[in-house]
């Protein structure tokens, strides 16, 4: 099951740069299998009224950011899993871009107020 997050009030800056995700057993660089483009895990920080929550999340394609940029998250899912004892959630969205001048502007006055 995949849960869709509703990002409108929350805020998100990269804490490390993209990592290409890795098949555990070969090693290869993993696809998605709808666009065949690399998957890479972003580390986000995920900030909004009641405080800051960092979450690796897994996106299509290279997204090319910089550590401490403020980032768009479009199409963020949670999607629970478990494997034998172990359990959590992975996240995946559609996009993370940097964040447009607006935005981060709309933010801090919304902030600030």
């Amino acid at each position: 099951m995949r849960l869709k997050l509703d990002t409108t009030s929350t805020r998100f800056s990269v804490t490390r740069a993209a990592e290409q995700r890795l098949n555990f057993e070969t090693g290869s660089p993993k696809t998605d299998s709808a666009t065949g483009l690399p998957l890479y895990a972003v580390q986000l920080l995920a900030l909004d009224d009641t405080g800051g929550e960092v979450l690796t999340v897994t996106v299509a394609g290279d997204p090319k950011l910089t550590v401490a940029q403020p980032v768009s998250v479009s199409g963020l899912v949670a999607i629970p899993w478990s494997q034998g004892d172990r359990n959590g959630v992975a996240f995946r969205a559609d996009a993370i871009t940097p964040a447009t001048a607006a935005a981060t502007t709309g933010e801090a006055a919304r902030i600030t107020k």
